[in-house]
């Protein structure tokens, strides 16, 4: 049966043409707001781009004379290499290069003039680099080009660059608009097309700890390394003598006199007394100093600034020693001191401030500049020494990473052998295991010095040192991924008669492998720190270990850049080892799927 079809005068699609313009409208909303967001990423790139060639060509056009060229990275770089092409036989690979020149320009020594010409045409071609890498990644956000991330990604890096070489100046704006550049490609690059790789991932986050790390000096820096709230001052009398202000003490004029310890040490008891140290002549019979009397002075356990120096103490009468144990209780008190002395002018008219929050932590002899920690790195380790730091904590990290390789290897194959013994042998498990776990309670501080001992002051007992950290997680998590397969997989291997040697071969040691490798990669950067320990009570002086100590021997603003120095290179070493680590367990891994 033929069904009629009923005339409309429409055509069939016409039903569908509501619903088609309802979608076509949001999606011009849609892509209204997106248009907005991309033109603000596009804005925020280009103020980055405008921030690294203005920074870059200014200082390009800098004279030589000008302490912004001078005191930068680069610009102490190029006064050394000046120095050594003076020296008849450069140690230092830059110092024969300056010296190479010299002799190409037919001088016997290199200019500094000439070296930091160079090296300010260098930045202006990196500013370049930078702008055009920011430009180009603009292009690939208007179009949606999956490189634009990788391109900005490169740019962020030049300006993480700029960073590390522009010196601090009071009032240059430089370093304050370079970490705006740098927040501002750190915004853009989330909302970039493309995949976002663990590199770019790393990058971003240690771009944002140099931008947390320099945001918070500034900020340090301009509240004077301290949060505050005013509080009263010390309300006191003054007289001209010692004498007379304790003649007032002892009138009952004042109640209490703050004073030099060494003025009435001679003259009056103290309190409590000192039965070991008699006074000969007691001038004072009436009046006590307090001996004991507590310091500190707090407000819901917040410190009030300034402390009272250790050289003052609190002179009162005999019968009120027992009313003042502490200088908190004095500030309401009727005080007095000698005019002009230190008890006057450093502390009693001192502003007294509540001290809120200490930022000392972040003032240039804690946390020196990111600049000034890259120019230690540029500059050799004693004045004009041949050698840059660079290049001996670049042969110190060699070194203490070929204890470390040695240790880890060490560890490592005791962990293996450990693990796979524990699960072949329940017996030998809950023996021995209780044991494995009781090492890793006692101190490696207490071990290393013990086994210098045992060994002798060599790379041998560096590296049993740093064996000893590593082979506990490799012997866990060896136990632990023998142990992963099903019970029924063991079982249908066993069925086709496979001895324990091709179990665990076949089956258990594959399922193995993330676990081994997982332990292998902590046990990496655990050997690095195990190094490091050991180098210290073997007396080894050619590792990191060594330079640590000897920086931090003397904290001070020339030798704390040289210990971060220090540090960043341990850490690099530590870095490196995890990278080499996970490369091996990304091909092993490959292979092995490619054979199952």
């Amino acid at each position: 049966m033929e069904i009629p079809s009923q005339s409309t005068g429409q055509s069939p699609n016409a039903i569908a043409q509501p619903a088609i313009a309802g979608q076509s409208s949001g999606g011009q909303r849609w892509l209204s707001a997106d248009r907005w967001g991309t033109l603000l990423l596009i804005v925020l790139a280009l103020l980055a781009a405008g921030i690294a060639l203005w920074a870059t060509i200014t200082f390009a056009t800098l004279d030589h004379e000008a302490p912004l060229l001078l005191d930068s990275t680069l610009g102490e770089l190029a006064l050394w290499m000046a120095d050594q092409s003076e020296e008849e036989s450069p140690e230092s690979l830059l110092g024969q290069f300056a010296q190479s020149w010299a002799s190409s320009r037919g001088q016997a020594s290199l200019s500094a003039s000439v070296l930091l010409s160079a090296m300010q045409i260098g930045v202006l071609i990196w500013g370049l680099s930078i702008g055009a890498l920011i430009v180009a990644g603009v292009s690939g956000l208007g179009i949606g080009a999956r490189w634009s991330r990788y391109v900005l990604f490169a740019a962020l890096i030049g300006l993480n660059t700029l960073l590390l070489i522009v010196p601090t100046r009071d009032a240059d704006p430089t370093l304050p608009l370079l970490l705006v550049g740098i927040v501002a490609l750190l915004i853009v690059l989330p909302f970039a097309p493309g995949r976002v790789t663990r590199v770019i991932g790393f990058v971003v986050v240690l771009s944002s700890i140099l931008v947390i790390w320099e945001t918070a000096k500034i900020i340090a820096d301009s509240l004077n390394y301290r949060v505050t709230i005013a509080q009263p001052g010390w309300a006191y009398t003054t007289y001209p003598t010692l004498d007379a202000s304790l003649a007032a003490l002892t009138a009952g004029e004042v109640d209490a006199l703050f004073i030099d310890q060494r003025d009435v040490r001679d003259v009056m008891l103290p309190h409590p007394p000192d039965p070991d140290d008699p006074l000969e002549e007691n001038r004072y019979p009436e009046l006590r100093w307090l001996d004991d009397i507590a310091r500190e002075q707090t407000i819901l356990s917040l410190p009030i600034t300034p402390d009272m120096p250790g050289r003052l103490t609190v002179a009162v009468r005999a019968d009120d020693v027992a009313r003042w144990p502490s200088i908190a209780d004095l500030p309401d008190a009727n005080v007095a001191a000698v005019a002009g002395e230190f008890a006057d002018e450093r502390f009693l008219a001192a502003p007294r401030e509540l001290l809120v929050l200490d930022l000392k932590i972040f003032n240039d002899l804690n946390l020196p500049h990111l600049q000034v920690i890259t120019e230690a790195f540029l500059q050799p380790a004693r004045r004009n020494g041949p050698l840059l730091l660079a290049r001996i904590l670049g042969d110190a990290a060699l070194f203490t990473w070929s204890e470390a390789l040695l240790g880890f290897l060490l560890g490592s194959g005791l962990g293996l052998l450990l693990g796979t013994l524990f699960a072949h042998s329940a017996l030998l498990e809950r023996s021995l295991l209780p044991y494995v776990v009781a090492s890793q309670t006692v101190p490696i501080l207490a071990i290393a010095p013990m086994v210098v001992i045992w060994l002798g002051g060599s790379p041998l007992s560096v590296a049993v040192i740093a064996a000893y950290i590593t082979f506990f997680p490799v012997t866990i998590n060896t136990l632990r991924g023998l142990l992963s397969p099903q019970p029924t997989a063991v079982e249908l291997v066993r069925s086709y008669a496979a001895n324990r040697w091709q179990i665990l071969w076949m089956l258990r040691f594959p399922a193995a492998l993330p676990y081994i490798f997982t332990a292998l990669k902590v046990s990496a950067t655990a050997s690095v720190v195990g190094a490091i320990i050991g180098e210290l009570p073997s007396g080894i002086s050619e590792g990191l270990g060594r330079a640590i100590l000897n920086f931090s021997s003397d904290y001070s603003a020339i030798s704390t850049p040289k210990l971060w120095a220090a540090i960043i290179s341990a850490a690099a070493v530590g870095i490196v080892f995890f990278v080499i680590v996970s490369l091996i367990e990304h091909y092993a891994l490959r292979r092995h799927l490619r054979r199952a």
